[in-house]
C-alpha cells in the first residue's frame, strides 16, 4: 500500500506528461488544418482571379443569332487588326430603338477584335445628355436619332443615322438587309485612311446595259472598303486622271490605240497604278496583249472546253469552265481551293513564272485559277467535233491557268522595299455577271484583285457579308395540310401515346 502511495505521484505525473502531449498533438493537427485550408482558400481566390483573366484576354465568343448578324469577315477583321490610328465608336441610341440589340452587338464585336486601337462608348440619347453635349461642342454633331458616329485619332468624324444600316420594305417597313457590319467597316476606313481610294470602270465599247450591272454589282462591295467605282472613256484623253488607283477592263471589245496603250502603260509603269483586265477571248486585243505578254501572262487563241458525253445523246462541247483558286501570295490569300464556274467562254493564259529574263527584271507571274480535270484550252474550238490534240491544244496532263497576276518591282530591288506595279488578267469577261448572277467568290475574288493592285494587303480577304432576312415560302396547296398536321395529326399522335402508357400501367 505505501508503496503504491509512492507511485502515484509518478502515474500522475505520466498522465499529466500524456494529457499535455495528446492536447498538443490535437493542437498541431488543428494547427495543420487550419494551414490547408487558408492554403486552399487562397488557391481557390488565384485560380478564380486566373479564370476571370483568361476569360477577359483569351475568350471566345459565339454568334447564336439567326444569320449571324455580328460574325465579322475576313475584311474587317484584318482591318481592326491594320488600324493606323485610334478609334471611337460612339453609339447613341434611345434605350427601347429596334435596332438597339443588334447595333449594339455588332459594336462590341468591333471593340473586341480591335483591342486597344478601338474604345466603344454607348450612350442613351435620353439620358446621356452631358456627354451628348460635349461631343456637339467638341466635334459639332447634331444627335437628332438614333445614330453611330466613328471618331478617329485626327478628330475626322463620320456619322452614320441607324436607318443606314438596314435596307426596309417600301411597303410594309419590315427590315430585309442588316448592313451594319459592311457600313461600319467603311466607316473605319474613311476615318483612318488619307482619302478615299478611285477605281475607273473603262467601258471599251462593251455593251451598255452590261456595263452597267456590272458596276451595280461592283460598287456596293467597293463602298463597303471605302473606295469609289466610276466609268471613263479613253479615247481622245490626254492622260489618266491623277486621282486613279485603278483601271478596271471588264470585257473590251475593242483593242487600244497605239496612244491610248502608252497611256495605260504609263500609268501601270510609272505612277505603279494597278490593273484588273477580264478578257473578252472573242475580241481581238493584240496591242493589250502585247502588254501582257511582255510581263509573262500570254493570252492564248483557243478555248477552255470539255466534251461531255451521255448514253443515248450526241456529245457537246461544254464552255463553262469549273476552276478552282490557287494558293500563294497575292488576291487568292486566305482563298486557296474555293472553287467556282467561268460562265460564257474564257481561253487560256500562258503564265511564264521561271522564265529566267522576267525573273532578272524583277518581273514575277503567278497563276491564280487553274481549270479543272478534264478540261484543255482548244485551239480548233468552232469545229462541231473537238479532241484533245496535244500538237495544237494546250493542257492534258499540262495544267490549264485562266487567270494570272504580276507583281513588277525595280530592278535590284527584289524585296520590293520600294513599291511594285502590280495586275490581274482572267480570260473571261463574265467573271461579275452582265446579268447580275455572279456567285459570291467571284464577287470575292474581283474585290480582292482590286485592293491587292492598290497595295491594300490588308483588305485582301472575304468581303463583308449583308445577312438578309430568311422566309420559308409554303405554297397554298400545301397550307392546308401543315393545318391539319400540327392542329390534328400531331396532337392525336400525342393523345394515342398517352392512352397507351395509361393503358400499360393498369395492366
Amino acid at each position: 500500500m505505501a508503496k503504491s502511495e509512492e507511485n502515484a505521484p509518478k502515474v500522475r505525473s505520466r498522465r499529466a506528461g500524456i494529457a499535455s502531449w495528446s492536447g498538443a498533438r490535437r493542437l498541431l493537427e488543428r494547427g495543420k488544418t487550419a494551414l490547408l485550408v487558408v492554403v486552399q482558400i487562397i488557391l481557390l481566390v488565384i485560380v478564380f482571379f486566373q479564370l476571370n483573366y483568361l476569360g477577359c484576354r483569351r475568350h471566345t465568343a459565339w454568334d447564336l443569332t439567326q444569320n449571324h448578324r455580328f460574325t465579322v469577315s475576313e475584311t474587317s477583321r484584318q482591318v481592326l487588326a491594320g488600324l493606323g490610328t485610334d478609334v471611337r465608336i460612339v453609339m447613341a441610341f434611345v434605350g427601347n430603338s429596334e435596332l438597339h440589340a443588334e447595333v449594339k452587338g455588332l459594336v462590341g464585336e468591333y471593340d473586341r477584335l480591335g483591342g486597344d486601337a478601338v474604345v466603344a462608348e454607348y450612350l442613351d440619347l435620353s439620358r446621356s445628355r452631358a456627354r451628348l453635349g460635349e461631343l456637339r461642342d467638341r466635334h459639332g454633331i447634331e444627335f437628332t436619332g438614333d445614330q453611330l458616329v466613328i471618331i478617329g485619332g485626327n478628330d475626322r468624324v463620320r456619322t452614320i443615322p441607324a436607318e443606314d444600316l438596314v435596307n426596309r420594305d417600301a411597303s410594309s417597313g419590315v427590315v430585309l438587309d442588316f448592313r451594319g457590319e459592311e457600313v461600319l467597316t467603311a466607316a473605319l476606313l474613311e476615318v483612318t485612311e488619307q482619302r478615299q481610294r478611285k477605281i475607273y470602270l473603262l467601258t471599251g465599247d462593251r455593251r451598255a446595259e452590261e456595263l452597267v450591272k456590272i458596276a451595280e454589282q461592283i460598287q456596293p462591295l467597293a463602298n463597303a472598303q471605302n473606295a469609289r467605282l466610276e466609268g471613263l472613256v479613253l479615247e481622245g484623253r490626254e492622260a489618266i486622271p491623277e486621282d486613279a488607283d485603278v483601271l478596271f477592263f471588264a470585257g473590251h471589245t475593242e483593242d487600244l490605240t497605239d496612244r491610248e496603250l502608252g497611256l495605260v502603260r504609263d500609268f501601270w509603269e510609272s505612277r505603279r497604278g494597278g490593273l484588273v483586265i477580264f478578257l473578252d477571248p472573242s475580241a481581238p486585243m493584240p496591242k493589250l496583249h502585247s502588254l501582257l505578254r511582255e510581263h509573262g501572262v500570254a493570252p492564248r487563241n483557243d478555248r477552255v472546253l470539255s466534251v461531255v458525253s451521255i448514253p443515248g445523246v450526241a456529245a457537246r462541247k461544254s464552255f463553262d469552265v469549273p476552276v478552282s483558286l490557287m494558293p500563294g501570295p497575292g488576291p487568292n490569300r486566305d482563298r486557296a481551293a474555293l472553287s467556282l464556274t467561268l460562265p460564257g467562254q474564257t481561253q487560256s493564259i500562258e503564265v511564264m513564272a521561271e522564265d529566267d529574263l522576267l525573273l532578272s527584271e524583277n518581273i514575277r507571274p503567278i497563276p491564280l485559277m487553274i481549270a479543272s480535270s478534264g478540261f484543255w484550252g482548244e485551239a480548233d474550238y468552232q469545229t462541231e467535233e473537238v479532241s484533245f490534240n496535244p500538237a495544237l491544244d494546250h493542257g492534258q496532263p499540262d495544267p490549264v491557268y485562266t487567270a494570272a497576276s504580276v507583281e513588277k518591282g525595280l530592278p535590284g530591288d527584289s524585296g520590293l522595299a520600294e513599291g511594285s506595279s502590280r495586275l490581274v488578267v482572267v480570260g473571261n469577261a463574265n467573271l461579275i455577271s452582265p446579268n447580275g448572277q455572279t456567285s459570291q467568290v467571284a464577287a470575292d475574288f474581283t474585290m480582292a484583285s482590286l485592293n491587292w493592285v492598290m497595295n491594300r494587303e490588308a483588305l485582301v480577304g472575304i468581303s463583308p457579308r449583308r445577312p438578309t432576312v430568311f422566309t420559308l415560302s409554303v405554297a397554298p396547296d400545301k397550307v392546308a395540310l401543315l393545318q391539319t398536321l400540327l392542329i390534328l395529326v400531331l396532337p392525336g399522335l400525342a393523345l394515342i401515346a398517352g392512352a397507351f402508357v395509361w393503358l400499360r400501367r393498369r395492366a
